[in-house]
């Protein structure tokens, strides 16, 4: 996000907020689920809490009060800049990067790359080799978007895209790419990649209708003062039939159940919203997406059980933590326990996977 932020007459960052006393979704009055928490993570300053819609068949759970709009940039000051440095070399690398191709080819029909050269036996052993991730094949899938590969030329719009490290994978797997983020510093890092992105919002963009043949967007959605609106943007630039892919944190989470106000994906104040797979499913249909398929994942528990983890031990969940070994090793126990409950529980994973189609008909 971009790291300017509203300052105070001594210089230092304020950021106003408003009371959101009812639910954004159905009118509904909010009850208390969490109040007076600090930002955990990126020291933004301010108390925050959490409300829950009363209504019987919503559930939404949101932010109050919100950051006010033109101050929301200062909840980003000290934030991580997305830009993420490329896979270095090394040889543990090259086998992952052909075991997750040769993942890719049987699972979503791209090229094998070199992987292809060990013929159908390597292939299917290298495929297997990949299926050892403990996040398994939500973290498999992760790296084609959950797109098959497309039968000839398509444009892929990654909203929210960071500084284009997914976006050049995807660029290599033949899709025409572009990003757009909010976040000049990873702008700047993506066009730096080769990667087109512009800076700003969805919105802003004036994109044609029905441009792009898929839309993604992880983890931006809980961030937006309009969720609606958002989606339905993605909807206006899909071409009619295209899919959207989206990911956004699971408030009936397996995780949330156990941390409660230590969960990582609360992240007040970032988090304006926060959906169990019924809200995000009347969203969606109502910015006028088919849903094909909605589900919670194990994709980056690892992350959310090791920083929640330390959020209830010590107040701070800062991605330091994710360094020391203890942390590493008990975030990944928490990820192979969540990927063998979401085989009884199929709404306990950390994240929400939405798949929606745009209406065929146009709009």
């Amino acid at each position: 996000m971009n790291r300017m932020g509203g300052h105070s007459d001594s210089g230092e960052v304020r950021l106003r907020s408003r009371p959101v006393p009812r639910c954004w979704m159905c009118g509904r009055a909010g009850r208390v689920l969490y109040e007076g928490l600090p930002d955990r993570s990126f020291g933004a300053p301010g108390r925050w809490g959490f409300l829950r819609c009363e209504g019987p068949e919503c559930g939404l759970v949101w932010l109050n009060p919100q950051p006010v709009p033109e101050d929301l940039a200062a909840a980003y000051t000290g934030y991580y800049t997305h830009a993420q440095p490329a896979p270095g070399p090394g040889w543990l690398r090259g086998l992952w990067e052909a075991a997750q191709r040769a993942y890719l080819s049987r699972r979503w029909g791209y090229p094998a790359g070199p992987a292809g050269r060990m013929g159908r036996v390597g292939l299917v052993l290298l495929s297997g080799l990949a299926r050892l991730h403990p996040g398994g094949a939500d973290e498999l899938d992760a790296a084609a978007m959950y797109l098959s590969a497309p039968a000839g030329p398509a444009r892929l719009l990654d909203v929210g895209c960071g500084s284009g490290v997914h976006l050049a994978r995807m660029q290599q797997l033949g899709w025409t790419v572009e990003g757009v983020e909010v976040d000049a510093e990873a702008v700047e890092a993506a066009r730096a990649r080769g990667i087109p992105v512009r800076l700003g919002t969805l919105e802003s963009q004036g994109y044609p209708d029905g441009w792009f043949d898929a839309v993604y967007s992880a983890h931006v959605l809980e961030h937006v003062h309009d969720p609606l609106g958002l989606l339905r943007e993605c909807a206006r630039v899909l071409k009619p039939g295209g899919r959207l892919v989206l990911l956004t944190p699971n408030v009936e989470s397996l995780g949330h159940r156990r941390f409660g106000s230590a969960w990582l994906n609360l992240d007040p104040p970032r988090h304006l919203f926060l959906f169990s797979p019924g809200t995000l499913r009347r969203l969606a249909e109502r910015a006028g997406l088919e849903v094909l398929s909605l589900r919670s994942t194990a994709r980056n528990a690892w992350v959310y059980g090791a920083l929640s983890r330390a959020i209830a031990r010590t107040g701070r969940g800062e991605m330091s933590e994710l360094g020391r070994p203890t942390a590493w090793v008990r975030g990944l126990l928490y990820q192979l326990r969540l990927r063998l409950r979401l085989r009884t529980d199929p709404n306990c994973g950390d994240e929400l996977l939405l798949l929606a189609r745009a209406a065929a008909s146009g709009r």
